[in-house]
């Protein structure tokens, strides 16, 4: 995988639980942005915070998991739990390491990535 794919770069990490990995796909001077809709949002700084909030977002979903999404037309990630729920969207920001991330966990927000798509209905013969 080329250095400069941060989101893929992340998101392996965050899946075999990699500090070391994380630790290297981050800036140690990384910020987090949390739009979560209600007082829990908020500013993570630091390398360790921002890894303690990513880690955080999976303890509260254990049956869900990171994938690869476009999120503003840049690569980002999506928790998602196997029924297609996007639980949160993450932007990220940087060239050979993140330096900004933002996560929106308002369930508001969320509503767009969490519309039912019509299902292909079977032609009548």
């Amino acid at each position: 995988m080329p250095p400069y794919d941060l989101a893929t770069r992340l998101r392996v990490a965050l899946d075999h639980d990699d500090e070391l990995a994380l630790a290297g796909a981050l800036h140690r001077d990384a910020s987090l942005i949390v739009d979560s809709g209600d007082a829990a949002g908020g500013e993570r700084h630091g390398r360790r915070s921002v890894i303690r909030e990513l880690h955080s977002q999976e303890a509260r979903h254990p049956d869900a998991s990171w994938f690869a999404v476009h999120v503003n037309g840049q690569a980002g990630l999506a928790l998602r739990r196997p029924t297609g729920e996007v639980l949160g969207v993450l932007g990220l920001d940087g060239t050979t390491v993140i330096v900004s991330l933002w996560l929106c966990t308002s369930p508001l927000k969320l509503a767009g990535w969490n519309r039912r798509r019509p299902e292909a209905e079977e032609p009548d013969f």
